[in-house]
C-alpha cells in the first residue's frame, strides 16, 4: 500500500508526530509526503525506511501531483491545513482526498472549512472526539456523516521509558546539575499559553529551572515576546530554550527530567490531541497541566495531575507538593 500525505510546513512539530506514528504501526506501507516549505524537518524521517520526504515549491505543486498521479495509486490521499491543496486534488478522478483537522482552534477550522470543496472530499477525520463534536457543526449538513475520529499514535519505539536519559550531561549551566527540570513543549502562540508556564517558574522556588522546547520560529516577534515575558517575570536566567529538537532528542529529555525528579507542564488552553502529554507520559515523566477535555480520553490519572485552567497558583502548588 502506498500513501500521499501533504501539509504545508515541513518542521520537527506535531504532524510530524502524526506521520511518524502511523509509519512506524505499517511498516509494510509506503508514505510520500510532500510539503512546501522547509522548516528545519527534512531529516526528521530519516530512521523510517518507508517514509518518503518531498519538499516542493507551492508554485509548483501542480505539476508534481500530476506526476505522482501518473506514477502511483494511492490506497489513501490525506490533506493537513492546505485547502487549497485539497481542491487541487480532488479534481483526479483517481483519488479519494481525506481531509484532516488537528488545529484545536476552531476558528482556523472554520476558515478552512470556507475554503473547501467539501462536496469532493471522501472523509474527514480529527483525533478526538472532542474535537468531531466541535468540527461537526461547522460542515453542511450533508456532509457531516463523513467526519470520523482517527486518533493519532505516539512512536512508542522513541517515546517509552527505556533509553538514554542524558539530555543534561553536558549542559553549559553549572547551577542546573542540583535543580528540577520543568519541560515545556510547544509553540509561542496564545493557545499554548507560554506565558502561564513563565509565570508558574516565577511562584516555585529557584531550584526549579524551566526547559523550553519549540520548533523554528520564523516571526521573531513571537520569540521576543516569550524572551520578554522571562525578563518580566525575573526568571530568565531559569529558562533554557531549544529550537527544533528531533523526536529522538525530546524523548531523552522527557526521561532525563524524570530521572531529576522533573516535570512535564502543559499550559495550553485547546488541544486537538496532545502529544506532548501523550508523549512523556509515555516516558514515565508526570504531567501538570491545565484541565482540558482531551485529557479524559487516553491518559492514565497516575500520570497526569490537572489544574483549572489559568491557574497559576495551583500549577506551582501540584509541582511544590509532589514533590
Amino acid at each position: 500500500m502506498r500513501h500521499l500525505i501533504v501539509y504545508p510546513n515541513c518542521s520537527k512539530g506535531g504532524v510530524t508526530s502524526v506521520i511518524r506514528g502511523r509509519a512506524r504501526k505499517n511498516p509494510e506501507a509506503h508514505y510520500d509526503v510532500v510539503f512546501f516549505n522547509d522548516r528545519g524537518g527534512r531529516f526528521a524521517f530519516e530512521d523510517l525506511p518507508n517514509v518518503t520526504v518531498r519538499i516542493v515549491r507551492q508554485d509548483r505543486s501542480t505539476s508534481y501531483f500530476n506526476y505522482l498521479m501518473e506514477n502511483f495509486s494511492y490506497s489513501s490521499v490525506s490533506v493537513l491545513s492546505s485547502p487549497a491543496t485539497s481542491n487541487q486534488l480532488v479534481k483526479f478522478e483517481n483519488c479519494r482526498v481525506t481531509y484532516e483537522f488537528h488545529s484545536s482552534d476552531m476558528s482556523i477550522v472554520k476558515e478552512e472549512i470556507d475554503q473547501l470543496e467539501v462536496d469532493r472530499i471522501a472523509r474527514f477525520i480529527a483525533p478526538t472526539s472532542v474535537m468531531t463534536e466541535q468540527i461537526r457543526d461547522l460542515l453542511p449538513l450533508r456532509v457531516r456523516d463523513r467526519l470520523e475520529v482517527e486518533s493519532n499514535l505516539v512512536d512508542t519505539a522513541l517515546f517509552s521509558t527505556d533509553g538514554r536519559a542524558e539530555f543534561f550531561a553536558n549542559s553549559r549551566f553549572e547551577q542546573d546539575a542540583n535543580a528540577i527540570p520543568l519541560i515545556w513543549v510547544g509553540r509561542f502562540d496564545s493557545g499554548k499559553g507560554y506565558q502561564y508556564f513563565i509565570r508558574t517558574i516565577a511562584q516555585l522556588p529557584e531550584q526549579y529551572v524551566g526547559h523550553v522546547i519549540v520548533s523554528l520560529e520564523s516571526d521573531p516577534d513571537r520569540a521576543d515576546k516569550f524572551l520578554s515575558e522571562c525578563a518580566a517575570m525575573g526568571v530568565e536566567d531559569r529558562v533554557r530554550l531549544y529550537l527544533n529538537l528531533s523526536q529522538a532528542q525530546i524523548a531523552e529529555a522527557y526521561r532525563s527530567v524524570r530521572d531529576a525528579g522533573g516535570w512535564c507542564v502543559s499550559t495550553s488552553l485547546m488541544e486537538s490531541f496532545g502529544y506532548s502529554v501523550a508523549e512523556a507520559t509515555q516516558c514515565g515523566l508526570r504531567v501538570a497541566a491545565f484541565e482540558l477535555p482531551v485529557w479524559d480520553r487516553y491518559f492514565g490519572k497516575e500520570m497526569l495531575v490537572s489544574v483549572p485552567a489559568g491557574s497559576v497558583q495551583k500549577l506551582a502548588s501540584v509541582i511544590l507538593e509532589e514533590n
